[in-house]
């Protein structure tokens, strides 16, 4: 009996001691975690107030030829700017958008429009201009009061126009994005006086139908994910050691991600191009049934017509590549318009437009401040001949 007892309480030691370690283990395993979190939180903070190395590097000499500025340190702050801008945001039916932002050179509202250097009320009254468009007409790589939108609010205010223009482009948007937006604009009662849709270079790159934007891969495999794991897919997003670990490996952190697909045949280009046309016709019926005017920029890109040998910057060729899709369907395009089968009306053909001096664009495919403006000068001449603007 004794010796039983013995072993019973061995056994029972035994299991103490295991039952102890592992909770020490568990303890120490929670505690390295939590301090893991901690340590990636500041880490990835670090990271993202530093993003700028990782962009593109640009010396003052490149600056000033892009930009035309004596002071290179302005515009470096903006791309700074940039480089902190947070990962974009789910939003209903247009898939994402970026998120709110308060900055210096970049300003972006709850409502998810850019602002463009001065206050501004969309529930004002008075006369409204919505700008719709990719990441040009959002301006990528320069200051809000910089932006075509922003630009074309000053030739109106110029003119005498008392207006409100307004900066609804998103990285990535094409027109049937700006479509489904415009709408759920109109359905909420915001309407717009007029509404500017620049477009050519995104619906281009989106060379796929049925339709699918930039989020609509991460949104599937988001959905598989948390259909079988929920709890462990809204922790995984949470996490800053996986934000860590991501940004280790070097995956790219996506604003909008990068969906190039090639046109693989005339009919695919040709599939694009009457989706574009159709978007547009959508949009001026509903403007004709609303009540709104509504002008349709086929905007420069530099792919067609420009000769990139004008750069004061050399372009890399491979990054040029990834945007040949237009090389491919604005000739096509021009064909068919010649040919009077694309919406002619209030549709303005600025594939040739470039700056009369200085550079077009400050990387790949973004308009420099100089070319904003050259594009507002024309849109909005075009708007005050039309008498668009009250």
């Amino acid at each position: 009996m004794r010796r039983r007892r013995s072993r019973n309480h061995d056994e029972s030691n035994s299991l103490g001691l295991t039952v102890a370690r592992l909770g020490k283990l568990t303890l120490a395993a929670v505690v390295a975690l939590g301090l893991g979190e901690w340590g990636a939180g500041l880490a990835m903070g670090k990271i993202r107030q530093n993003r700028a190395a990782a962009t593109p590097s640009l010396n003052d000499l490149d600056i000033a030829r892009l930009y035309d500025t004596d002071n290179p340190a302005v515009y470096r702050d903006v791309l700074a700017e940039f480089s902190r801008l947070g990962p974009s945001v789910y939003t209903p039916l247009v898939e994402y958008r970026l998120p709110a932002h308060a900055g210096h050179s970049l300003t972006i509202s709850e409502q998810g429009w850019r602002g463009n250097g001065t206050p501004q009320e969309l529930e004002a009254p008075g006369t409204k201009v919505f700008v719709f468009g990719g990441s040009t007409t959002f301006g990528i790589g320069v200051a809000d009061s910089e932006t075509l939108p922003a630009q074309l609010g000053e030739v109106l205010k110029a003119a005498g126009k008392d207006v409100q223009v307004f900066n609804f482009g998103a990285p990535s948007y094409y027109s049937t994005q700006e479509r489904i937006l415009l709408e759920r604009l109109l359905t909420a009662g915001i309407r717009p006086d007029v509404a500017v849709f620049v477009d050519g270079l995104s619906d281009f790159q989106a060379c796929t139908l049925p339709d699918r934007t930039a989020w609509s891969g991460r949104l599937e495999q988001a959905t598989r994910v948390a259909a079988r794991l929920p709890l462990t897919s809204e922790l995984a997003g949470r996490s800053n050691l996986l934000a860590f670990g991501r940004w280790l490996i070097g995956e790219e952190r996506a604003e909008a991600p990068n969906r190039v697909a090639p046109c693989g045949s005339d009919a695919e280009v040709d599939a694009v191009i009457r989706r574009l046309d159709v978007n547009r016709r959508m949009v001026a019926g509903m403007a004709d049934r609303l009540g709104f005017k509504a002008v349709f920029v086929q905007q420069p890109v530099p792919t067609y017509s420009y000769d990139n040998a004008k750069r004061p910057v050399p372009v890399d060729t491979e990054l040029l590549a990834n945007h040949m899709n237009s090389a491919k369907g604005y000739p096509r395009m021009a064909e068919m318009r010649a040919a009077g089968q694309l919406l002619a009306d209030n549709v303005l053909w600025l594939t040739e437009l470039e700056p009369a001096e200085g550079a077009a664009y400050v990387d790949t495919v973004h308009y420099s401040p100089r070319f904003n403006r050259t594009l507002a000068e024309t849109i909005g001449q075009f708007m005050l001949d039309a008498s668009m603007v009250p």
